[in-house]
């Protein structure tokens, strides 16, 4: 038998030994991908204050640093930019810690700091990107990094971006070759995006901008992903947007004060999000729509948004448990059917609805329901003829108003149970409906 004491000293041998071996090969890794650094392709005089634009030098040594399969290292300065912005190349890793990126105020086209096509290994490591949204004209749509065609392994780690025109971050697939195995970990985007109007207000659309442009970081036809850690805050359009994309966790990001929703998936499959903070967003603090399937809503709170906490229409098999969603809905509803948009949750069908989608399989469960007497209800469910299967068990409704209202033609399809303090209302049938 070996005593404690024997068994505590040979615990600590075998970490000293751990330790040192992961040291040993961080070690030699660093010794193999020894960096080269953008200062060296710097003239000698070279000025850190961004009053000098070093565009040509920063793009060769980012050619060399791929064809050497290194890191790129950026000295921490500020570094003059132009929305030509530079090119990334495959098995690359930049290093920007300290970096600042100041685009200039004369940006007058499309474009992106750091943008690659059909690359793969790409990384990019701390460093902030700074616009001029507010000096920039209208229809000028500005990334921060932008990564499109046959790509794969994106990595973007502690990156700041604010004030651009258009996406923090947008990757864009294509729908026969999505883009594969990205993550975004501890960013920070604010104040991004195009301008986009509110439902039912007397703004302008932004000329010149697509719905691309809409989201702090924009996914579309992107499988096998992770964003996470994040904040996105402020956004001019909407925090997040994530379409026809798959197989990913969207967990433990701060959504903030977007002009419009928060959380926002569309044609998505299996998407988890797990964990985040939505926080008076000016529209819709989550959605989920347009035919998504699979997809996990847990362990959430979505607080004071404009519009639902949650607007789930046309999709089949959701799972909404465990969340916070508190006082949503403070925009009062609009003149047409449409427009009932100020419950804390609503499931229904969206008029229009491209993916001609039926609402099915939804479980929604445990969840903590704080609603206001000005809202129409805490659960609002309209059940047409293409609901069906649908599970609202063991919430506690809270606050002033603890209404679960359903209506429409298919209310049989809605299964409730053991939902504490719900004063349930199920609408009559309106005339022609059975």
């Amino acid at each position: 038998m070996v005593d404690r004491k024997t068994f505590s000293g040979r615990c600590l041998s075998l970490s000293v030994a751990c330790a040192w071996l992961v040291l040993g090969v961080a070690a030699g890794l660093q010794a193999a991908e020894s960096p080269t650094r953008v200062a060296d392709f710097l003239p000698g005089d070279y000025v850190r204050d961004g009053s000098v634009s070093y565009h040509a030098e920063i793009q060769r040594a980012i050619d060399e640093a791929a064809r050497t399969g290194g890191v790129l290292e950026f000295a921490p300065m500020t570094y003059a930019a132009t929305e030509q912005g530079w090119q990334l190349r495959s098995g690359l890793t930049l290093v920007l810690d300290g970096a600042v990126f100041r685009l200039s105020d004369e940006c007058r086209e499309d474009g992106a700091l750091f943008h690659g096509r059909d690359v793969t290994d790409v990384a990019l490591r701390g460093g902030e990107i700074v616009g001029r949204n507010d000096v920039w004209p209208d229809g000028v749509n500005v990334r921060g990094v932008h990564i499109a065609g046959e790509s794969a392994r994106i990595r973007i780690d502690g990156t700041r971006f604010r004030d651009l025109s258009s996406n923090g971050i947008g990757v864009f697939g294509e729908a026969d070759a999505l883009i594969r195995d990205v993550w975004v970990h501890d960013a920070i985007v604010e104040n991004c995006c195009k301008r986009y109007p509110d439902y039912l207000s007397k703004e302008k659309a932004e000329p010149g901008s697509q719905r691309e442009d809409q989201g702090d970081v924009a996914f579309y036809y992107v499988e096998d992903f992770v964003v996470d850690g994040c904040r996105f805050e402020r956004s001019r359009s909407d925090g997040t947007h994530f379409y026809s994309c798959r197989r990913g966790q969207i967990t433990d990001n701060r959504i903030y004060r977007a002009k419009m929703g928060g959380y926002f998936i569309e044609t998505c499959e299996g998407v988890i999000g797990r964990g985040n903070v939505m926080l008076e967003n000016g529209s819709r603090g989550t959605t989920i729509e347009r035919g998504s399937r699979n997809c996990v809503f847990s362990a959430n709170v979505v607080s004071l948004s404009g519009r639902e906490g949650l607007w789930a229409p046309d999709c089949i098999g959701l799972v909404v448990t465990g969340n916070v969603f508190d006082r949503n809905g403070r925009k009062p509803n609009g003149p047409e059917p449409p427009h009932i948009w100020n419950a804390n949750v609503t499931i229904n069908e969206a008029v229009g609805e491209p993916t001609d989608s039926p609402t099915r399989d939804y479980l929604v469960s445990d969840n903590l329901i704080y609603s206001t007497s000005s809202q129409i209800a805490a659960i609002r469910v309209d059940a047409t003829q293409d609901t069906s299967n649908i599970v609202i068990r063991s919430n506690m409704l809270l606050g002033e108003n603890q209404r679960l209202l359903v209506e429409g033609p298919k209310r049989a399809e809605v299964h409730l149970s053991d939902n504490h303090r719900a004063k349930v209302e199920i609408a009559p049938p309106s005339d022609g409906q059975p």
